[in-house]
């Protein structure tokens, strides 16, 4: 079972693997030392564990009054543990509801703030967040965002190649940051990026994808999207909550990354028109940059917007919805293709196609 796993060291969440062993939980994270030893690691007795209601679907548990504690998801832990939701500690009794009480009045001009002051301010605040503080923000959606979709790891030769593809397809561009591409699982197709970063492509959008220069064009798209800071303004303006509750608390209660989570929607992100078409313009000067046609952008634009209305295609909705005027930018990829060499060698390609087929249920 997939967790976030909080030492009680470091305020850093560490996505991690729970397990049990006999009457114990143990919690091992999946990043490991120089020394090849998981960097964090619980090992609770089952029956000490509080289990605290985060929200509708994930519990908080910790283990007495100390600081490490783990997010899970409520599903798999009753399905890890056999215990249902009568053992869950409900926190807020007697004159706790006095403190909630005060809090909550103390706390409206900080919503205000958060909720109107904030989003109106998103374009300069992109602009001016810095380059380590956007970096944070990136790993704590992340981690967040890889306990639904969890990264592919079919044949790790296609992961390579497709981050070949996007380390290729951003010189030149001003990310301040390395691009990371990653394959990660989800039952929709579409591609969207992260602050800090990283772009995450579904196994769904890969499988769509006919042909490399498609993914390429998808991939280039989201770049600029990056470059241009649209992916800090759409965070800004639809999570700022959730930015400044993780700024403030340094993310150690996880109250911004689960603010983040929930307002954000990172993986439906809806940019405006004016923005969208940057993207496309940018990310077509990218593939050029690399002698790439845009013709495969203009080629998987096309299939998704007539494969919106489509039935027994649904998941190209998600795509459609979160990319609009598919229709008229498709025409504009066209108007601007010219020949250009392949994306990737078809080597590479099929490795790329392969990346998330282990395990894959469709």
């Amino acid at each position: 079972m997939q967790a976030l796993l909080y030492d009680g060291l470091t305020a850093r969440p560490w996505p991690a693997r729970v397990s049990l062993d006999g009457d114990r939980v143990v919690a091992v994270s999946e990043a490991l030392d120089a020394a090849g030893a998981p960097c964090a690691r619980l090992d609770w007795p089952l029956a000490k564990v509080r289990e605290q209601e985060r929200d509708e679907t994930t519990y908080r548990l910790s283990l007495g009054g100390g600081d490490a504690r783990l997010i899970v998801d409520i599903q798999a832990w009753q399905v890890l543990t056999g215990r249902t939701r009568r053992h869950v500690v409900r926190r807020r009794r007697g004159g706790e509801w006095r403190v909630i009480g005060g809090l909550a009045v103390a706390g409206l001009s900080v919503m205000a703030f958060v909720f109107i002051v904030v989003p109106l301010a998103a374009e300069p605040l992109a602009r001016w967040t810095p380059p380590g503080l956007e970096a944070r923000f990136g790993r704590s959606m992340q981690a967040q965002v890889h306990l639904a979709m969890p990264v592919c790891e079919g044949d790790p030769q296609g992961a390579a190649a497709l981050a070949k593809l996007g380390q290729a397809l951003s010189e030149g561009a001003d990310t301040r940051f390395p691009i990371r591409v990653q394959a990660v699982r989800a039952p929709f197709v579409n591609a969207f990026a992260l602050p800090g970063g990283t772009v995450m492509v579904t196994d769904e959008l890969i499988a769509q994808a006919h042909s490399p220069d498609e993914l390429a064009g998808v991939i280039a798209h989201e770049i600029a999207h990056v470059e241009r800071r649209h992916v800090m303004q759409a965070a800004w303006r639809s999570a700022g909550a959730g930015l400044v509750l993780d700024a403030v608390v340094g993310g150690g209660s996880g109250a911004g990354q689960q603010a983040i989570l929930l307002a954000s929607s990172l993986s439906n992100q809806r940019f405006s028109r004016k923005l969208e078409a940057e993207a496309d313009t940018r990310g077509m000067q990218l593939l050029a940059r690399r002698d790439i046609s845009s013709q495969g952008m203009a080629d998987f634009f096309d299939r998704m917007a007539d494969r919106k209305a489509d039935a027994r295609v649904r998941q190209a909705a998600e795509w459609f919805s979160s990319h609009p005027d598919m229709v008229a930018r498709a025409a504009l990829a066209k108007a601007a293709a010219r020949p250009g060499r392949p994306a990737l060698s078809d080597a590479d390609w099929r490795r790329v196609k392969a990346v998330c087929k282990a395990g894959r249920k469709r």
